[in-house]
């Protein structure tokens, strides 16, 4: 059978399957990458907004004031998570 798949030896039928799957699957795969790293995005986000709801003003106040003082000293740094 001349010009079909069934005409190949089956070393090279199996390597020509094996070609195809692999691009479908590597598809596949950035497909959940991307779905995961969305869900990721938005864990992060409700984990951001979960941290600050209990934090009292004057804590979020002397937060931002010593980042800030500290911005101006760059001998210094504070870990902002």
């Amino acid at each position: 059978m001349s010009g079909t798949l069934a005409g190949l030896k089956v070393d090279v039928r199996l390597a020509i399957e094996m070609a195809t799957h692999e691009q479908a699957e590597r598809e596949a795969l950035e497909g959940e990458l991307k779905e995961l790293e969305a869900r990721w995005r938005e864990a992060e986000e409700i984990a951001r907004i979960a941290d600050n709801l209990f934090v009292p003003e004057s804590v979020e106040g002397f937060i931002k004031e010593e980042r800030s003082r500290l911005d101006g000293d760059p001998g210094r740094r504070i870990s902002t998570g």
